[in-house]
């Protein structure tokens, strides 16, 4: 049972480096925003719905289904 100390040991010593390396990694001004987004448009939520028949099979032509429910509504190019 003596090689498993030494495993142990570095397996410990690992630990406690890769630890100590994250933390003084992080900088104070990381971490989730300060304010929350903005609230989407009400037709996400159909958008959303629509995507999920289109997935589930009950929509054919999902192109159509989501010209339907954002009529006026362009999207910059890529």
């Amino acid at each position: 049972m003596r090689p498993i100390r030494p495993l142990f040991t570095i397996a410990l010593a690992l630990f406690v480096l890769t630890g100590t390396m994250g933390i003084a990694a992080a900088t104070p001004g990381e971490g989730p925003p300060d304010e929350l987004p903005d609230p989407v448009p009400d037709f996400v939520t159909d958008l959303l719905g629509a995507i999920g028949d289109f997935v589930a099979g009950g929509i054919e032509a999902l192109g159509d289904v989501v010209s339907d429910i954002t009529p006026g509504v362009t999207l910059a190019p890529l």
